[in-house]
């Protein structure tokens, strides 16, 4: 029985790469996104520490005020200054990484929707193929069944000229 060749195995083999490929870009757009969450999770922290930092140092300010004297009072309030600036530049950080955040999903959906793309094309391919196998088998079969046929006949018809 002669074998069954499909002639467009290289394409299909391209395809079955180009998935393997959409694939592993998948995970490695996954593990971006990961990060970045995990960036951003730090400077929400980041920034919550540092309005509390700042609660704190204003209510220490108005709690001792009667006691503190004047360079002391005017130290809080450069310190109290300065974490209002760095929480001010915590923020916009912060809102930069959500961007971040955004475009990276942004990314990981263009590489799902390309993966699954590659994936649906290689499995009409594959699909295809075996569609072919079957009917290339089933007509072997027919043509062996055929042959079976005849040289039985031949077998038969030789049998009775001899007899």
């Amino acid at each position: 029985m002669p074998a069954f060749t499909f002639r467009l195995q290289t394409l299909l083999d391209q395809k079955c790469e180009m998935e393997t490929k959409a694939k592993a870009a998948v995970v490695e757009k996954q593990r971006i996104v990961d990060e970045q969450r995990a960036t951003l999770l730090n400077l929400v922290e980041g920034e919550k520490r540092i309005e509390s930092s700042i609660l704190r140092t204003h209510d220490d300010l108005l709690m001792v005020a009667v006691t503190n004297i004047g360079a002391d009072i005017q130290r809080k309030n450069d310190y109290l200054a300065a974490l209002r600036k760095d929480l001010s530049a915590a923020h916009e950080r912060t809102l930069v990484q959500k961007f971040a955040v955004e475009e990276a999903e942004i990314h990981l959906g263009d590489a799902r929707t390309y993966a699954l793309e590659c994936f649906r094309e290689a499995e009409k391919l594959s699909r295809y193929r075996d569609k072919l196998e079957k009917c290339f088998l089933a007509a072997a079969a027919k043509q062996e069944q055929l042959e079976q046929d005849e040289l039985g006949t031949t077998m038969y018809l030789s049998g009775r000229a001899g007899v």
